[in-house]
């Protein structure tokens, strides 16, 4: 009998290595995305057919090997791939040099429209079901002019999980940590713009439309919109402001 990929199997043995395997592959094949929330102790404990303990130590191994995060107060979350390593890198050979920043944003640029593309294209019922989730909660952000980046962020690597390419999603995740902590440097202002909030808006609702009504081609030039919007008004404010 054929299984759902998307689904966990059954742990057969109750030891915390055979637990512990099951979740890295789960995590490594995409079932759990980076900055998805894992299920809960008991909810994995059920669902694998395992004891609570077991599901204990296999997070604790997991946490230990930076592949997930406990948030107090939150839950466990996964990490992106190359969060630890990779995106520090990233992150210090930015820093917050204006036209490194740029340099990202164009490798952003070409990986996220072609990730669009495929999301479009491929995006299963789930998937869509999670962008609009996000997307909700990107319109309540712009409702109540917040200036956060977190639905932002799922937002991106939600569409890139749709596009079902596990190593695309854990990049994107990586080039999206080191691109936030140089723009919140750089340009901590444009957020505060009533103009920049609500274009950026406009633009996410025609990626999300796009991608909902499965038109690769329009969710690729939203998407392709979104970053040529970016570069315009961080190189405006970097005029504006004389940094860089």
């Amino acid at each position: 009998m054929a299984t759902n990929p998307n689904t966990l199997g059954p742990v057969r043995a109750t030891i915390s290595g055979a637990t512990y395997q099951s979740l890295r592959e789960g995590i490594a094949a995409g079932r759990f995305p980076p900055g998805s929330r894992l299920p809960s102790e008991r909810d994995l404990a059920d669902r694998m057919g395992v004891s609570r303990p077991a599901v204990r130590e296999a997070v604790r191994q997991l946490v230990g090997q930076g592949l997930i995060e406990i948030k107090p107060r939150r839950g466990v979350y996964v990490r992106a791939a190359g969060e630890l390593g990779l995106g520090d890198a990233f992150s210090q050979l930015i820093g917050t040099d204006f036209d490194r920043v740029m340099e990202l944003l164009e490798v952003r640029r070409a990986l996220e429209t072609r990730s669009a593309f495929l999301a479009a294209q491929y995006a299963t019922a789930a998937d869509i079901d999670e962008l609009t989730r996000i997307y909700a909660d990107l319109a309540r952000d712009n409702e109540l002019r917040a200036t956060g980046d977190d639905a932002d962020v799922r937002f991106h690597c939600a569409i890139a999980a749709a596009a079902g390419n596990t190593v695309l999603t854990h990049m994107m995740a990586t080039l999206h940590g080191a691109l936030v902590k140089a723009a919140r440097l750089l340009a901590s202002r444009l957020m505060d713009s009533e103009h920049y909030r609500n274009e950026m808006f406009a633009i996410h609702t025609r990626i999300f439309e796009a991608i909902k009504e499965r038109k690769p081609k329009a969710a690729s030039a939203a998407m392709d919109a979104h970053f040529a919007f970016v570069q315009r008004e961080l190189t405006h404010y970097r005029r504006k402001s004389g940094e860089g």
